[in-house]
């Protein structure tokens, strides 16, 4: 069945109808905000809020739209959100936590993988994040990412031409830091 079909009927009250919906969508879901919050356990958790909240407002969702579009909007603001108190506690929470900790095996590569991510994201804006996903990680095509973000085609294959050449800055000044380092251990 399609979409916009078991959308209408969950509007009428088949409330089973949402379970599709839910199968079809909850892997790219959870990629998405896995790829925007970086963290395993936050995103399922903020894919189950998604639902929720896709599911409590399903009368605001316009059928002339891509259900998908509106539900990656629905996503991002909810990441959005979430990253936002994440920056806040992370102020509060040096003033809580004990100085020295010894971590496991598992929390230093965890650590060392995020710090990896960290790096290869910094400065990416949300709306650049999310560029980056759905054209690389989920393969949309610039029309419909143009959809998703309310943007027309041409500005986002702009947009992504620049995110790119950000990113190959990045890579070289990175290589020649490198170089510099390893250049200083030879001697």
């Amino acid at each position: 069945m399609e979409i916009s079909a078991l959308v209408q009927k969950v509007r009428q009250g088949d409330v089973d109808c949402f379970e599709p919906i839910i199968r079809k969508y909850e892997q790219p879901i959870y990629r998405f905000c896995l790829f925007l919050l970086g963290d395993r356990q936050e995103a399922e958790d903020a894919a189950q809020d998604i639902f929720f909240k896709a599911y409590e407002h399903l009368d605001k969702f316009d059928p002339a739209q891509s259900f998908s579009a509106w539900l990656h909007k629905i996503a991002e603001n909810h990441c959005r959100n979430l990253l936002k108190r994440r920056r806040r506690w992370f102020h509060l929470l040096p003033l809580f936590r004990p100085t020295e900790q010894a971590g496991s095996a598992e929390q230093v590569y965890a650590e060392k993988m995020g710090t990896e991510l960290a790096y290869w994201f910094h400065g990416l804006s949300v709306p650049e994040k999310k560029l980056l996903f759905l054209r690389v990680v989920e393969d949309y095509s610039f029309e419909e990412i143009a959809q998703m973000m309310e943007e027309s085609a041409p500005t986002v294959r702009k947009r992504f031409e620049r995110l790119k050449a950000k990113l190959r800055r990045k890579k070289s000044q990175r290589e020649e830091v490198t170089g510099h380092e390893q250049r200083f251990e030879l001697r």
